[in-house]
């Protein structure tokens, strides 16, 4: 029975990488006929929170929140989407995104050190060593001799980003210990995300948007970015975290850039090299690697226990 949650888990988890990895070509989409970032966003989350509520509410399997937890969906998200998506979004437009992507593989690293710090989980070697080896992966993906912009603006806003994700693991981890679940969650995660949003939309984005390019093609990649994306990612991404635990769940997040490159691929507006094969071979060895439970030798040691 336990093996069979975990084949759920994972497969939740992969499922969620999929829909993140194909998110930034609908994004590209909307940037391409200037739509703003936070518009973009603000629309995903108003989406995602309109069919969380729809789907679930007369369903009963949204819980009741308890007052003294409110903090912590707050915290949850202020991390991720808020601050996290401000970062890489705005981090993007100071660094290449080859940099972007080596910098956001630190992620998985930084979430087992939150993880250990703040919720004094054991920190594990298998897991360590697999985040590194997919990290050399996204490197050998993305670098070219060209991969040389950056900035120190650029690089704050990529760590913004980076220990938000952090902080959000953590934080999540908190939450579901106290017995929520993934749909709770992904709801109140979206409907507060919307309020953190709105000011910035009313302050920076709301004189243009009716002269932004509103159209069947914007409008269902809007409505896939916040049905898909925000909503079904981030629930399933919930359920795998219950079931795997968070920091296993955090390096398939390196994963990410892999799905996004072989969509580009196929879609012809990316081309394959043997140097990006290896990249990826790597990646997903480091994946694997992390997910492993146990080493050799602490095996051995049980065994000799019993």
């Amino acid at each position: 029975m336990a093996n069979k949650k975990k084949i759920y888990g994972y497969a939740a988890i992969i499922v969620a990488v999929l829909l993140w990895g194909a998110s930034f070509v609908w994004t590209k989409e909307l940037l391409v006929k200037e739509f703003p970032v936070f518009t973009i966003v603000l629309c995903r989350m108003i989406i995602a929170s309109c069919v969380l509520l729809l789907l679930f509410k007369t369903t009963g399997q949204i819980e009741k929140v308890s007052r003294k937890d409110f903090p912590l969906f707050f915290m949850l998200s202020l991390f991720e989407p808020f601050l996290y998506f401000i970062g890489e979004n705005f981090g993007l437009l100071f660094v290449s995104p080859s940099i972007a992507a080596a910098i956001i593989a630190l992620v998985p690293i930084v979430t087992a050190v939150s993880l250990s710090t703040l919720n004094k989980e054991k920190l594990r070697a298998e897991l360590f060593i697999g985040a590194a080896i997919s990290v050399i992966g996204i490197m050998l993906m993305s670098f070219t001799s060209s991969s040389n912009e950056i900035s120190i603006k650029g690089l704050l806003l990529m760590l913004l980003a980076v220990v938000s994700a952090a902080l959000y693991g953590t934080t999540l981890q908190q939450i579901l210990k106290r017995g929520y679940g993934a749909v709770t969650i992904t709801t109140w995660q979206n409907i507060i995300a919307v309020f953190l949003y709105l000011p910035c939309f009313l302050i920076f984005d709301v004189r243009q948007v009716t002269s932004l390019d509103w159209n069947v093609s914007t409008i269902g990649s809007l409505l896939t970015l916040g049905v898909l994306c925000s909503a079904a990612a981030f629930a399933l991404y919930s359920a795998a975290a219950k079931i795997v635990t968070v920091a296993k769940a955090s390096v398939f997040s390196n994963a990410i850039p892999v799905v996004t490159l072989c969509l580009s691929v196929l879609m012809g507006t990316e081309l394959i090299t043997v140097q990006k094969i290896i990249g990826i071979l790597v990646v997903v060895g480091g994946v694997i690697i992390s997910q492993r439970t146990e080493t050799k030798s602490k095996q051995k040691k049980i065994k000799k226990k019993n």
